[in-house]
């Protein structure tokens, strides 16, 4: 058990699988408890059980964060539960899949009302109890294409850059109140999520479609995909005390996918 989140309380969005759910797993190996808040409230359940058999350290609360009331029933039960609250991760998220030719209101009001706006929201109703704490952070998960283009999802690139922005403004508005906020920006990586995904997209077994992933990941200087746990250490790092004296910022953790002589394609 480390200490580097001792006696701290996170919340986690997008907890029920990938990214979200191993960062819930490290924050609490590292002494913290943690609210794993997901629209697939099994998904959820499913990944507090895994991380904490016991049920005393984690909390799964179901809720679709594109509704400003459901973003703050999540914020309410966590310090209900834990009685504080010190570190918002939002890392949920959804794609949309195609060129901007091929968008359309439902599919952009959809995609903005996730990747922006529900962390707006819960940023919103968490930012208060942070300052009530003392001081926090806030650990944004964009995307490397946030910075670096690609093609094919125009959508979910675009909201990831808005995500940046949201994070710089927001890391103005409340450094003196000694609340830092980051931003991690994940290239390829190894998600269950990724893997159905892309199987239902181009109707192939799971088994391709991992394939299909690993090839695209050997795209970035490293070679490989990313394995959750890797951007779930970028993400602790920017919600402890080692980075005191990180606010703004962005965190590019993409095994060199913006220096890679090929490019991306997609993630």
């Amino acid at each position: 058990m480390g200490e580097r989140l001792a006696s701290k309380v996170a919340v986690v969005t997008g907890g029920g699988g990938g990214i979200g759910e191993a960062t819930g797993a490290l924050f609490v190996q590292e002494g913290a408890t943690v609210a794993l808040v997901d629209s697939d409230a099994e998904a959820a359940a499913r990944a507090a059980q895994a991380i904490d058999p016991s049920g005393g350290r984690v909390l799964a609360i179901g809720a679709d964060l594109a509704d400003e009331a459901e973003a703050a029933r999540a914020v309410r039960e966590t310090v209900a539960r834990f009685g504080q609250l010190d570190v918002l991760v939002n890392n949920a998220g959804v794609r949309v899949y195609g060129p901007i030719t091929e968008a359309t209101p439902e599919s952009w009001e959809r995609i903005i009302q996730v990747n922006l706006l529900a962390a707006a929201y819960c940023s919103k109703y968490a930012v208060p109890e942070l300052i009530r704490a003392g001081g926090g952070s806030v650990v944004n998960v964009s995307s490397t294409n946030a910075v670096v283009g690609r093609s094919g999802l125009a959508q979910y690139d675009a909201t990831k850059a808005a995500l940046l922005g949201l994070t710089r403004s927001m890391a103005c508005d409340h450094a003196e109140q000694n609340v830092r906020v980051n931003a991690v920006c994940p290239g390829f990586t190894a998600t269950r999520y990724h893997v159905r995904r892309r199987a239902e997209r181009e109707g192939t077994s799971p088994e391709q479609a991992a394939a299909d992933l690993r090839a695209e990941g050997s795209q970035c200087l490293l070679g490989r995909l990313a394995e959750p746990l890797e951007i779930a250490y970028a993400i602790l790092f920017l919600a402890c005390h080692e980075s005191s004296y990180v606010t703004g910022a962005t965190l590019m953790v993409d095994g060199g996918t913006g220096m890679s002589v090929d490019g991306p394609t997609s993630r």
